[in-house]
C-alpha cells in the first residue's frame, strides 16, 4: 500500500514565523482542515487575556510556561478542552507561556 499526503498538511515550527496578533500575543499558524486549525501562542509574562464567549470547542495544551484558565494553574504539560457555549472569564500569565491550540478556522 502506498501512502498519500492528498489531504494533509505538513508544518516545522521552527520554520514558521512568529506574528504579533495583538499587545503580548505571537501566533504561529501550524495548519488548518475541516474548519479547524492548530497553532501555537506565545503569550508574554504579565498578560491578561479579556472575557470571552466560546462558540465551538477549543482545545489547548501547554508547552511552556504557566497559565492560569478560569482559575485553574496550568503549567506545562497540562490541557484543557473548551464545549461550545462557555465562557472564558480568565485568562492571565505572571511567567509568559507558549501553548498549542485548536480552534475553527477564522471567519
Amino acid at each position: 500500500m502506498e501512502n498519500s499526503t492528498a489531504g494533509w498538511t505538513f508544518a516545522d515550527s521552527a520554520a514558521i514565523e512568529w506574528n504579533d496578533v495583538g499587545p503580548g500575543i505571537a501566533m504561529k499558524m501550524l495548519g488548518g482542515a475541516d474548519g479547524r486549525v492548530i497553532a501555537m501562542f506565545k503569550f508574554d509574562a504579565g498578560f491578561v487575556g479579556g472575557v470571552h464567549d466560546h462558540s465551538d470547542a477549543e482545545f489547548t495544551y501547554v508547552l511552556d510556561g504557566s497559565i492560569v484558565s478560569n482559575g485553574v494553574l496550568m503549567e506545562a504539560g497540562h490541557s484543557y478542552a473548551v464545549g461550545a457555549g462557555t465562557t472564558h472569564s480568565e485568562f492571565r500569565t505572571e511567567t509568559g507561556c507558549t501553548v498549542i491550540s485548536v480552534f475553527p478556522m477564522p471567519g
